[in-house]
């Protein structure tokens, strides 16, 4: 079986590959040595190498990459896509793979994966925005570009998501991370959708940005609801109905 983990940039999708990797299904090779904050994120190289590829982007900077307007595969893309397909199969069996990047072209793997099982992880924007935004006081002001420039990132991978999930009856299982993080609800939802026992790697004293959202972000939002019609509350209310079906 293989799994794709979906979401947002810092939605949980490190700590759910980590879990998945520790509990016997291949999400890459990496160096366990090295922390998430130094740089290991749980993704499979040739996977997040063809992402990115596919994006036309080098640059690993969230803000800055934008949904593309209406993404497809070169002939060489898709031969590199099932040549990581085939061998994967080949060497693990059961493995998976995790980059956020794909959240925006999910669809297009989807043309060339086998079967396989989709687990979507989301979370509060507020929660989030901490992690992005400019702490210092000579950029304090740019926190208002900062945020809406975040708040549009956000809500183009989970719209995404979202229309992947509605037009597809694959099976999938949608995590809140909030929930993830505070009880035991989530994780055994989890272990029953991969139907194995799970290593829990949850630790939740590195829980963090749990803030509440502040002018940055109230200010992005209207702006975001003005001009492109896009609610996060919407949002979030579409997610946690996908949630709980």
């Amino acid at each position: 079986m293989i799994f794709v983990v979906l979401g947002m940039h810092k939605s949980g999708t490190t700590l759910v590959s980590q879990i998945l990797h520790h509990s016997g299904i291949d999400m890459g090779d990496f160096d366990e040595g090295v922390s998430y904050d130094k740089g290991n994120k749980y993704e499979r190289e040739s996977c997040l190498a063809l992402d990115m590829d596919i994006l036309g982007t080098s640059t690993y900077d969230v803000l800055d990459l934008a949904a593309p307007a209406d993404p497809a595969l070169t002939d060489v893309q898709r031969a590199r896509m099932r040549g990581i397909i085939d061998e994967c199969s080949r060497k693990h069996g059961t493995w998976g793979f995790k980059d956020p990047r794909a959240a925006l072209i999910y669809d297009l793997w989807a043309t060339e994966l086998p079967e396989h099982r989709l687990i979507v992880v989301y979370r509060d924007p507020a929660e989030v925005w901490p992690r992005f935004k400019w702490h210092g006081l000579r950029k304090h002001l740019a926190n208002f570009a900062y945020a809406g420039q975040y708040l549009l990132r956000w809500q183009e991978h989970n719209r995404s998501i979202l229309r992947s999930l509605e037009s597809s009856s694959r099976d999938r299982l949608v995590i809140y991370y909030k929930d993830l993080m505070s009880g035991d609800g989530e994780f055994a939802r989890l272990e029953a959708f991969v139907g194995r026992k799970l290593i829990d790697r949850r630790k939740p004293g590195l829980y963090r940005s749990k803030g509440r959202g502040d002018v940055f972000l109230r200010v992005a939002e209207w702006w975001l609801q003005l001009t492109r019609g896009l609610s996060t509350s919407r949002t979030m209310e579409e997610l946690d109905a996908l949630r709980r079906r």
